[in-house]
């Protein structure tokens, strides 16, 4: 592969924001009359995508942009509080050394994950775009690809969901699948992405290997 830009996904990849995801989820569930995630509810859950999700905790999905407004101002107020996962740091600047550029595609706000990158200081992140719409990441590739002159063979999608496969699929881009996020190993797998890492390390001897895979 010509690896020439590295796109990555934020909540569950970058960010450790499951538990504040499921508090807020909670909250608004008690708010709102919708079912809470419980603690025995949290590994079914991990293992349906985004609309089986709604489905399970009863959302409607005309509900959901609210619901994503409102979690993404509750987060904002919270990012001081959420860590980013063992390995990435390194693997930005991994990619920095090796002359590739970084980039966030989120269904965050632009707002939150720029302020979660100044506060980690965290190297390499030339920019960031964010998705009003909880299915809206193939959009947002099509944009990078134009503006930024972008052959979509050269870019590598990193993330944790069937969601973010199935985004990459649409968007013909390769997509490595990370199990430290939201959806669990075997619900990655059965999205057939192009490649599963369990670990950082096992992240940067792949993508090591993507670039070898150029000569």
């Amino acid at each position: 592969m010509n690896l020439r830009v590295i796109l990555l996904d934020f909540d569950g990849t970058i960010a450790d924001t499951f538990t504040e995801t499921v508090r807020m989820f909670n909250h608004f569930a008690q708010k709102y009359g919708y079912d809470r995630i419980g603690v025995d509810d949290i590994e079914k859950a991990r293992h349906m995508n985004a609309w089986q999700l709604l489905k399970f905790v009863r959302i409607p999905k005309r509900k959901v942009p609210f619901l994503l407004r409102k979690g993404r101002k509750m987060l904002y107020s919270n990012l001081d509080k959420i860590t980013v996962f063992d390995g990435v740091r390194e693997l930005l600047e991994w990619a920095e050394s090796s002359g590739i550029p970084c980039g966030i595609v989120t269904s965050n706000s632009r707002k939150n994950v720029e302020r979660f990158v100044l506060l980690n200081q965290l190297p390499n992140i030339h920019f960031v775009r964010s998705s009003s719409r909880l299915m809206g990441k193939p959009r947002e590739f099509k944009r990078i690809f134009k503006k930024r002159g972008i052959d979509k063979d050269t870019v590598l999608y990193i993330g944790d969901e069937s969601r973010d496969i199935e985004a990459a699929r649409e968007s013909g881009i390769k997509i490595i699948s990370v199990t430290w996020g939201y959806n669990a190993k075997q619900s990655l797998m059965d999205h057939n992405p192009d490649f599963v890492v369990e670990s950082s390390d096992q992240l940067l001897k792949t993508l090591e290997s993507l670039r070898n895979s150029e000569a």
